[in-house]
């Protein structure tokens, strides 16, 4: 110490001094242990400030609900098929979801019904799908001889639910099954 000068010895001290006050110099002196926490507490700090700014930005709208099937398709009458107990329909589905045909039914208890393709008929978004409705007479007495307002029953499904509407195909129709019913009931 006898060679140091006063001067030589307080620029020791202030380098000294100036790395204990560094964060650098701070960290080194602080335990292996010490460190991994402050490390996961400036994780979980910087996680918890993301979360919460995505949490606070503006969510976007949710999706319109699909329409109830029945709302968005449409049966038509097309006319006979190529035997004389045979109706074809067109089922069109308008919405942006497919929609299924799981069941028609006639109202009558005399007539039985089957269909071709057979049920369930998958109509996709825009397009139309042919059905044909072949109707066999099993008790002519239980079939109304001047229906004027005959009506199928169609059962109807999408991702959104599954719901039945009763569908009055027109005078056409009418005029069609009420020949076909005589013509079968006089046959049997």
């Amino acid at each position: 110490m006898a060679g140091e000068s006063g001067a030589g010895r307080v620029e020791i001290l202030e380098a000294n001094d100036r790395d204990r006050r560094s964060p650098r110099g701070w960290c080194r002196r602080q335990s292996p242990k010490r460190r991994l926490a402050l490390v996961g507490i400036g994780l979980l700090v910087a996680v918890s400030a993301a979360l919460a700014r995505y949490l606070t930005l503006p969510q976007p709208a949710p999706p319109a609900p699909t329409p109830w099937p029945a709302l968005r398709s449409t049966v038509t009458y097309d006319g006979l098929g190529t035997h004389p107990d045979e109706f074809v329909i067109s089922v069109r589905d308008d919405d942006a979801a497919a929609v299924t045909v799981t069941q028609i039914h006639f109202e009558y208890s005399g007539l039985t019904l089957r269909t071709e393709p057979s049920l369930p008929v998958e109509v996709q978004p825009g397009q139309s799908r042919r059905i044909r409705l072949i109707a066999t007479a099993t008790d002519c007495s239980h079939i109304p001889v001047n229906d004027e307002l005959p009506f199928i029953d169609v059962t109807f499904r999408n991702i959104r639910a599954m719901g039945q509407e009763s569908e009055i195909l027109g005078d056409r129709y009418t005029a069609d099954l009420h020949h076909a019913m005589t013509a079968a009931c006089r046959r049997a």
